[in-house]
């Protein structure tokens, strides 16, 4: 990571705020599988029979076992983020929601409720939508930046299961869907996570630093992220047999700039005139060297011809930065009932 010196030319304050937070955000790549679990085992048990049934020879059934795990990725940017004495990651709740997952848990729900009595499959789709809407990746890689790459250090930790636990004790808390906010507790279970964020040079953000909302339409903000298009230079060779367990990419933090050119103080969300792409989502937005929001999504419009399919527009859709407090307390509260 880049400190606050570069070679021997002191940086400005305002290149020191911008440091400050590049060393903050996290490039974060989510991966689930194209065949859900549920699928893959109808799948193994119906090419098992035609094995015994010599109708597929041992090979052909070793290479149904293999591939299709882990083979879908997605990208956001989260914030690292310290209260408390805690360590945590701030992100935008889609970033690091399964939602394949969660539809096809509750298709397998729907099927396995069918010709239940009304009163008991009312409350147990209750409990499977509840279940579906907190549906966490169960692995989520981090993906290392140029210079750990030169250097060949590679994101060796990563966040898995975080999911399996009571929804009491998990280590994650997701705000409702309209309000897209997701925090992930890096002390709860172990520390290994965060703690190779700070020998690789990240620091946390301390949530003394957290504005409520910015001042005032027409303020000048930033983000810092992790645009795919923009913010990844390249991929590493990976073994087969690891690349499963890493992210192959590379990546630099990618700085946007704008005003807030809507901020009403009954929305939950503001509008930047600045473009938003895949990858920005969970970035942080930053008002005078504090945090004022972050990235939800980028505004799009129906194509009159084709009213199914969306264009871009350059604004960006911001959740109030306030909400992150009440997601810190409910998460503490979360980590202090794992630990008695």
């Amino acid at each position: 990571m880049i400190g606050p010196t570069l070679g021997y030319v002191q940086l400005t304050e305002g290149a020191q705020m911008l440091e400050k937070w590049k060393r903050a955000v996290v490039h974060l790549e989510c991966a689930t599988d194209s065949e859900h679990f549920y699928d893959r085992i109808k799948r193994i048990d119906e090419m098992r029979a035609l094995l015994e049934q010599e109708k597929i020879t041992h090979e052909q059934f070793a290479e149904e076992l293999s591939g299709r795990s882990r083979d879908i990725r997605f990208h956001g940017t989260a914030l690292f983020l310290s209260h408390a004495g805690r360590r945590f990651l701030l992100t935008a709740r889609h970033v690091v929601w399964d939602e394949r997952s969660a539809k096809r848990e509750m298709e397998e729900d729907a099927q396995r409720m069918m010709g239940w009595p009304e009163h008991m499959r009312e409350h147990l789709h209750q409990t499977a939508t509840e279940r579906a809407q907190s549906r966490i990746f169960n692995i989520i890689f981090r993906v290392p930046s140029i210079e750990e790459v030169l250097a060949n250090q590679k994101g060796e930790e990563f966040l898995m299961n975080l999911g399996a636990r009571t929804s009491a004790t998990v280590p994650y808390t997701f705000s409702g869907p309209d309000l897209d906010l997701a925090l992930i507790s890096l002390d709860q279970r172990d520390s290994r996570f965060a703690d190779e964020l700070v020998a690789r040079g990240f620091a946390p953000i301390a949530s003394d630093d957290i504005a409520d909302w910015p001042d005032s339409e027409g303020q000048e903000v930033i983000t810092v992220g992790f645009p795919s298009s923009t913010a990844l230079i390249g991929q590493v060779s990976q073994h087969p047999a690891t690349a499963h367990w890493s992210s192959s990419h590379f990546s630099v933090p990618v700085t946007s700039f704008g005003r807030v050119s809507m901020l009403h103080e009954q929305l939950p969300f503001y509008w930047v005139d600045m473009s938003i792409f895949p990858g920005n989502s969970g970035g942080p937005v930053v008002a005078n060297d504090r945090l004022v929001g972050v990235v939800s999504a980028q505004a799009t419009l129906p194509i009159d011809a084709i009213p199914e399919v969306r264009t871009r527009i350059p604004f960006g859709k911001i959740i109030k930065s306030c909400y992150v407090r009440a997601l810190l307390e409910e998460q503490i509260q979360k980590d202090r009932y794992h630990e008695r």
